[in-house]
């Protein structure tokens, strides 16, 4: 068989079958009869799905890149199929390489040299011409069928482009094929993947996500009940997932949620803004099986809160507890970052009194608090895309503080180790030139302690990529791509007011 498409997925098969975006791509190119195979990257080696001819052979090879330190994962993919990892060193019997995902389309610049063709946005919109470019007679043929569709920037063909998205989700394609393989378990169990709203209104300035998927766009109630419904005859499933940055921002979140229980499917539901949770909301997730509720305050600090334009603080967490625990939960778990730019040692003390106050009520409810803190990550198309990389010794000595002090009230804290600051943060700001940098780190094992030896040979200066930048610097990413809704001038205008309130507490 000739293959058209090889769909690659650059982790195991049980995160694969645990991600909504391989849902769709897998299920829509079946559904659509595209002569396909899958493969998954499991323990450096490219394992078929089934027996299927070498990706070599496809015209087109997919993948998907939702961040950044995947990026080494691509070439260990590219290396063990035998394909060029540059893009100016393939000819007309390698396959087209084509990456999308939230990474990428951020921020599309490291991987220029090495891709052939990059999604930027949203699939949905374009995955006819994706396939009808895959039964291309030649590599070049399918280029140049890419290059003349929106949202996919061609280096060489086609060095801007203006990012696609689903202008209604109600009437949007949709995966409600969720089947998985006997034999294969997914990282969260089995489960029927709903997506209920992409994009946010929250404005929140660090965030990529929020900034990416804009605008908010909600699934109506009558949607989500007949995708849930099909869903369920396809899968045969007794859990509903919802997807969602902000889950009850849907204004039929909650008649969805209690349809679900209603049929006695066990839900999950994601992390939810402290502000829109009820006492029935919480009790109509408690009805579905659902032992934790999570919640991102990020900060306990006032004016940290307001620089980032999520103000949720103390008493907002502690309202929001208040709730869990009287709807009968008693499971809470908080996300926090430390290393905001301008956050001061006293600050993060606030952080660690919200997250022992949070410890000591789950405690009393008869519950364990569990939190996760990660170190801040300045990201492309971010308000915050100007700022400084956190210092990674003080955001190590600052989690390790927060670790002792809510251990000690009973909770339990994970966190990210504040060394992958350096190597996350030169991916997520970089430009081609690292392109050196990623390939010959993934070849010898992207193994933390190599990175900055890696760097030195391939003569690239890491502080260039931590430090500050200008107000007025234009970043690399906004000469590929135009996003709408995160313009250059928009952003600048909130950087500026970040600054703004980041400056009225340096006396402090």
């Amino acid at each position: 068989m000739q293959l058209e498409i090889a769909l690659v997925y650059l982790s195991d098969r049980r995160v694969a079958y645990s991600s909504i975006a391989f849902h769709m791509l897998k299920a829509y190119l079946e559904e659509n009869r595209v002569r396909t195979a899958t493969y998954f990257l499991e323990d450096g080696e490219l394992v078929a799905e089934r027996p299927s001819p070498h990706p070599r052979k496809a015209r087109i090879v997919v993948t998907s890149l939702p961040y950044e330190l995947l990026y080494t994962e691509l070439i260990k993919a590219l290396d063990n199929a035998g394909i060029p990892v540059w893009r100016n060193e393939r000819t007309g019997e390698h396959p087209v390489i084509l990456a999308g995902g939230p990474s990428v389309t951020a921020n599309p610049a490291p991987l220029t040299p090495i891709l052939d063709a990059v999604l930027v946005g949203e699939a949905e919109p374009v995955l006819d011409d994706i396939i009808d470019a895959s039964q291309a007679e030649t590599r070049r043929r399918a280029l140049e069928r890419l290059a003349s569709t929106p949202g996919l920037l061609i280096p060489g063909l086609k060095e801007r482009v203006k990012r696609i998205y689903v202008k209604d989700l109600d009437k949007a394609w949709y995966p409600v094929n969720q089947r998985v393989p006997p034999g294969v378990e997914p990282v969260w169990g089995r489960s029927f993947m709903l997506e209920t709203t992409r994009g946010c209104s929250r404005m929140c300035r660090f965030c990529m996500e929020g900034a990416i998927f804009r605008p908010k766009r909600d699934r109506g109630y009558a949607t989500l009940r007949n995708l849930l419904e099909a869903g369920l005859e396809e899968t045969r499933a007794g859990k509903v997932s919802f997807y969602s940055l902000a889950f009850f921002d849907n204004p039929d979140a909650e008649g969805i949620l209690a349809h679900a229980v209603a049929l006695g499917l066990e839900v999950s539901v994601p992390s939810i803004r402290a502000e829109t949770l009820t006492v029935d909301r919480a009790r109509l997730i408690a009805e579905g099986g659902q032992r934790t509720i999570t919640i991102a305050p990020e900060t306990g600090s006032c004016r940290i809160g307001e620089a980032i334009n999520k103000c949720i603080g103390l008493e907002g967490t502690m309202n929001a507890i208040d709730t869990v625990l009287e709807a009968g939960l008693n499971n809470v778990k908080l996300y926090l970052i430390t290393g905001f730019p301008g956050e001061l040692d006293n600050e993060f003390i606030e952080t660690i009194r919200l997250a022992e106050e949070a410890a000591i009520r789950v405690a009393r409810g008869g519950g364990t608090l569990k939190v996760s803190i990660n170190p801040f990550i300045p990201k492309p198309v971010t308000p915050l895309q100007w700022a400084p990389a956190p210092d990674p010794k003080i955001a190590a000595r600052r989690i390790q503080l927060l670790r002792k002090s809510v251990s000690r009230k009973g909770g339990r804290v994970t966190w990210y180790d504040p060394k992958w600051i350096i190597p996350q943060t030169v991916f997520s700001r970089g430009d081609s030139r690292i392109s050196q940098l990623i390939i010959e780190w993934a070849r010898r094992g992207a193994r933390l302690g190599q990175f900055k030896g890696v760097a030195r040979e391939s003569r690239l200066n890491l502080e260039y990529y931590l430090a500050e930048k200008p107000v007025e610097w234009d970043p690399p990413w906004h000469e590929l791509v135009e996003h709408p809704y995160a313009s250059l001038r928009s952003l600048r205008f909130e950087y500026k007011s970040f600054l703004s309130v980041i400056a009225s507490g340096r006396h402090r």
